[in-house]
């Protein structure tokens, strides 16, 4: 087959993600050249790529070629595949062979027929989603924790996140009614693909595939119901209004005067807010003013690490704060949006 080494490169960069590192079956690590896709397979997560000039091929890329793509002049590459799976690599001047796998001993994912189906703008799915991935932890003892759950109902689509420190929810319109648990793994290469147009997400019980033009995403779901996130909304008595940036900037530089786990001081009055993180070595104090008076004083400490990636997660310009007491969480909500997160206070002196 003949390619454009920026197209060839441009795609394997997209999906190598998924090449595992560590495997019982070794085909995995290399990507399949079939059907007219580039194929990547860790068994829990499946990518492929829509390639053109790829029809009526079968081969593995194996990872050891990758960086040779990536490093070949622009221009025409052509790649062929001959008995006792040798596929040569040839672009200009350059010439290389590899000795590959047995592309029928490399794994794929069915097409998913039977369960339901939706579609949603790329775009909306995507922004969603990366406000609430930072609040889904990459591992936990609790396996429900791990995955964003896209839950549909009342004429919403809800995207959540919750590692027992952090809520984080989001919603758009939609008319439906599931719930899947994402891994975050998977959200994770949703978000680095690129998708655009419509996205058409066909899931079953144990499994979805997100589909586009250019790609598609199979993934297993994480088994199990979702936590009652809903009911954690609390409605607090006290409310205030602050610059997004102002807030988040303050706590970028108390943040980096300490160490990491040290709590950073929340000292609220009237219409100022503050903020001070103390250890051994800093003793950082710095004042912002609030957009609204609070009705009345409060004193609370948080995890200055959560303050900071919860603002980051924001794309407004303030945002609301409800507050109740110093044992209480903090409710931060979008201006021009449904994003709307909660922090856990922790202890203070």
């Amino acid at each position: 087959m003949k390619l454009q080494k920026a197209e060839l490169a441009q795609k394997l960069n997209k999906i190598k993600g998924v090449v595992p590192k560590r495997t019982t079956m070794p085909a995995l690590q290399g990507i399949l050249v079939a059907d007219g896709y580039l194929i990547a397979n860790n068994m829990e997560m499946t990518v492929k790529a829509k390639i053109e000039g790829t029809e009526g091929e079968s081969f593995i890329i194996p990872e050891r070629a990758f960086e040779l793509i990536n490093n070949l002049p622009d221009g025409e590459v052509e790649i062929s595949a001959s008995a006792g799976n040798m596929i040569t690599i040839k672009a200009d001047k350059i010439k290389n062979k590899y000795q590959t796998f047995d592309p029928a001993i490399f794994p794929t994912t069915a097409v998913q027929e039977d369960g339901s189906e939706l579609t949603i703008q790329a775009n909306m799915l995507l922004e969603s989603m990366k406000r609430v991935a930072y609040a889904v932890p990459a591992q936990s003892a609790n396996t429900i924790m791990t995955a964003m759950c896209l839950q549909a109902s009342g004429g919403q689509l809800n995207f959540v996140g919750l590692d027992g420190k952090v809520l984080a929810w989001d919603k758009v319109d939609y008319d439906g009614e599931f719930e899947l648990l994402i891994p975050k793994n998977t959200v994770e290469r949703l978000k680095s693909l690129g998708l655009s147009g419509d996205v058409k997400i066909r899931h079953n019980k144990t499994g979805a595939v997100f589909i586009t033009e250019e790609f598609e995403v199979y993934t297993r779901l994480i088994d199990g119901e979702y936590f009652k996130y809903r009911r954690m909304f609390a409605d607090l008595s006290l409310h205030t209004v602050v610059s997004r940036t102002a807030l988040l900037d303050a706590m970028t530089r108390a943040k980096m005067c300490t160490a990491e786990k040290c709590p950073v001081r929340f000292e609220i009055d009237g219409s100022l807010l503050k903020l001070s993180i103390k250890d051994d070595a800093t003793d950082y104090c710095e004042t912002v003013d609030l957009q609204e008076e609070m009705e009345k004083p409060l004193t609370i400490g948080f995890d200055a690490r959560l303050v900071v990636e919860t603002l980051k997660a924001f794309d407004c310009d303030n945002v609301g704060i409800s507050l109740d007491g110093p044992k209480m969480p903090m409710i931060m909500k979008a201006e021009d949006s449904d994003f709307k997160t909660i922090v856990l206070p922790v202890t203070i002196n």
